[in-house]
């Protein structure tokens, strides 16, 4: 019988485990990537990734809506598509496969024999609920789930309160946490990777399927669109070049931030930073290099501001859970509308007869994009004044929009509506805002809502 203390006697402990399997959800992307840090902090790692699609489209609020509309499934499946070649290009391999995660995911990892499945989700209610479910199905093959934090630009770790002390409101919290700001730089990709037994095989078969093969239609472009990029992080760090030192439109950005059309007046880099092609760290430190070889100032700072508003809403819906999705908002103040569906369907096809409303609307549908001004009008339109159920406005907007972020959209739909943790009144003049806006019609005319 061995001693206790040679080798063979002693359990690999979960440090020296080599085989891994990176789920990816948030985080299409192998730099500044915690859980591929994970899987690659061995000698000689082995790993590759997988990506679970949906096989169940349709949102449960909006029967027969898609859950992810074909603009933004497009987007994901470029970006997709981009993250495989990153893993091909260090030698192992992205598998794409269609179902259940909690089915999925355990039978890739016992097939590939690997010791491990590392992931890094956004961690809402649905997707802690999904792991909870993958974790019972990988502990049925002896594998264990590892999770790593990836989709904040402040770790949770650093902030100066616990997420069960989060602020009430956004300014408690910027206050708070600029006064004690720890920002990690970001993270270099692994260079390379050694595939598990087996995952090149099945990568021939499991690869990035087109639209059509997930029932999905090709939407068609609209020249008129804000948004006329494709997703991929090559994509999405282009679009960073472009916006910041090829059109020095960082400096001006707090003057030009309110604007409705074209795609300089906001730097357009939501729909990377949702589905994880780009890491807000990575998003910031170009930013700070900007500042010290261009100009900094307010407006430079205020990119960082609405950052730290998408972190706010990240970990607002961590603290809040299943009440971040309820109709009486997380403190249950009031009335979530009612379910007018003639009401909703003139507002979502932009026939409400509000010509500023109706014009984002159709922009929207037409292009997968709104600018944050009209997200405003439209959310108040729907929530405020025809006092129609506002989780059908957030549902119709998880389906439409290209960036669609799960905190920022529900968090932002409670805060208009008036159920969520500012009880203010956020009603919109919309036609004030129109005059204000747009004050010789000219997005009203281009969307057709004049």
């Amino acid at each position: 019988m061995p001693t206790p203390d040679a080798p063979e006697a002693s359990p690999v402990p979960t440090s020296a485990r080599r085989q891994s399997l990176v789920w990816h959800r948030t985080d299409l992307r192998l730099e500044d990537n915690a859980a591929v840090q994970e899987a690659a902090a061995h000698p000689n790692p082995r790993a590759c990734g997988v990506v679970c699609l949906p096989t169940e489209p349709s949102s449960q609020l909006l029967p027969g809506i898609p859950r992810i509309g074909p603009r933004r499934m497009r987007f994901v499946l470029e970006s997709v598509a981009a993250l495989r070649t990153a893993w091909e290009a260090r030698g192992s391999t992205l598998l794409v496969v269609r179902g259940r995660p909690e089915q999925m995911v355990p039978e890739l990892a016992a097939r590939l024999g690997v010791d491990r499945v590392v992931t890094a989700p956004c961690r809402a209610h649905d997707e802690v609920g999904e792991d909870e479910r993958v974790a019972e199905g990988l502990r049925a093959v002896h594998v264990e789930l590892v999770r790593r934090d990836e989709t904040t630009l402040l770790a949770p770790e650093d902030l100066p309160f616990s997420l069960d002390a989060l602020p009430r409101v956004f300014s408690d919290f910027r206050r708070a946490v600029e006064k004690a700001l720890v920002l990690r730089s970001p993270t270099r990709a692994p260079a390379v990777f050694s595939p598990p037994d087996g995952a090149l095989e099945l990568a021939e078969t499991w690869a990035t399927p087109s639209l059509e093969e997930l029932g999905l239609a090709d939407p068609l472009d609209d020249p008129r669109s804000s948004f006329p990029f494709r997703g991929g992080r090559a994509e999405g760090l282009a679009r960073l070049r472009c916006w910041l030192w090829d059109e020095d439109a960082l400096a001006r950005y707090k003057e030009t931030r309110d604007g409705l059309a074209g795609t300089s007046f906001s730097s357009k880099l939501s729909p990377w930073l949702a589905c994880g092609a780009l890491s807000p760290r990575e998003v910031v430190a170009e930013v700070r290099r900007y500042e010290a070889e261009r100009v900094a100032n307010e407006s430079t700072y205020w990119l960082f501001f609405e950052l730290l508003w998408r972190d706010y809403f990240h970990f607002w819906v961590r603290r809040w859970g299943a009440r971040a999705f309820a109709g009486h908002g997380v403190l249950g103040r009031t009335s979530c509308g009612a379910q007018d569906g003639a009401t909703f369907e003139r507002w979502r096809r932009g026939e409400t007869g509000e010509p500023f409303v109706d014009a984002g609307m159709r922009e929207l549908a037409a292009t997968g994009y709104l600018s944050n001004r009209l997200r405003q009008n439209v959310a108040s339109w729907l929530a405020r004044t025809a006092h129609v159920d506002w989780r059908w406005g957030a549902a119709w907007f998880e389906s439409q929009l290209v960036d669609y972020d799960v905190g920022p959209n529900w968090g932002n739909w409670q805060y208009v509506a008036g159920v969520g943790n500012d009880p203010r009144n956020r009603t919109f003049d919309v036609r004030a805002q129109a005059d204000r806006y747009d004050p010789d019609g000219a997005y009203r005319r281009l969307w057709g809502g004049a």
